[in-house]
């Protein structure tokens, strides 16, 4: 594609939303097994040797002390499973942790320190703190918060399908998706939808369904997965929205052209300080006049963020399209 990129791995290779969390679930349980097996062992033979002398020669000790080990055990056991519960918890957030921290920006998308663009042949447009590549089809729609009239967001649409793409600033030692990603997971409990935690193209990725009406109005669900690429102090969030956020083979269509656009992305972060989680905002490019609200889309203007986690930090006015 651009840049000399390198040739795309084979396909057995390729990650296709690997669930990390069940296989540490997996190995979690059969050493919780493990333990409370043998916990069960000590505990008995530390109560043999504290019994007091006599306990258990007549029957009605005996039924009474074993009534009491059957409601110890059951609390015990009730303690064990939610401690067991947490640690399988906690030992997946350290997985997919581990995981942000890969390096998947071989092929894209690129720092602009990490690129030449003298005499580049390409057609791309230039945002300012992005520089996108537009594919054959799309259409391409600038969010601006009312006022401030700053560029947050731009929607790259085709047919049924959209990709989102936003910019934030970063620190240099990564762990902000980690944030982001809790943050967003449970804006999206309360809303009453469902996530999912996979391996992705780009490190972990984030899937979403949440309830969402039709143009009828009839109650149905909007799909959508996020990537996080982290760069040098920035971070480039992507969402895709609609069919391309169903399709499992990033080389086919629907997804194909989306996941391509976002590779394709050059970031240019800056100099200035920045809060990590601001957004790094973007510009309208030479030419374009600002026009009204542009037509719904696949992914909703209105969810264009101010911050990373789609919470507003400067101003609590929704953006629009342009």
């Amino acid at each position: 594609m651009i840049f000399g990129r390198k040739r795309k791995a084979d396909k057995s290779e390729e990650t296709a939303g690997t669930d990390l969390a069940a296989d540490v679930r997996d190995e979690d349980e059969t050493a919780d097994t493990a333990t409370s097996a043998k916990g069960l062992d000590d505990r008995d033979g530390e109560d043999t040797e504290n019994a007091l002398p006599g306990a258990g020669s007549e029957d009605s000790d005996g039924e009474a002390a074993g009534a009491d080990d059957v409601s110890d055990e059951e609390s015990t056991e009730g303690t064990d499973e939610e401690s067991d519960e947490e640690s399988a918890a906690e030992e997946a957030d350290r997985v997919w942790a581990e995981l942000d921290q890969g390096d998947f920006r071989d092929e894209g998308p690129f720092d602009i320190d990490e690129v030449d663009l003298t005499d580049d042949p390409v057609e791309r447009i230039d945002l300012g703190s992005l520089i996108i590549t537009p594919f054959k089809g799309a259409e391409l729609r600038l969010n601006v918060l009312e006022n401030t009239r700053k560029v947050v967001s731009v929607l790259i649409a085709k047919d049924d399908s959209a990709l989102e793409l936003s910019v934030f600033a970063a620190p240099n030692s990564g762990g902000m998706w980690a944030d982001v990603r809790t943050k967003l997971i449970e804006e999206t409990e309360r809303a009453g939808g469902s996530v999912k935690l996979v391996e992705g193209p780009f490190g972990t990725e984030l899937r979403r369904l949440l309830p969402a009406k039709g143009p009828k109005g009839e109650q149905g669900v909007q799909p959508s997965r996020t990537w996080m690429a982290q760069g040098p102090r920035w971070a480039l969030r992507g969402v895709l929205y609609g069919r391309a956020a169903l399709a499992e083979d990033l080389e086919a269509d629907p997804v194909a052209p989306f996941f391509d656009a976002f590779r394709d992305v050059i970031v240019r972060r800056g100099e200035g300080p920045q809060r990590a989680g601001e957004v790094l905002a973007m510009s309208l490019p030479e030419g374009v006049q600002q026009r009204g609200p542009a037509a719904s889309s696949p992914g909703p203007a209105a969810s264009a963020p101010d911050s990373a986690d789609g919470a507003p930090t400067s101003t609590p006015d929704s953006p629009r399209s342009e």
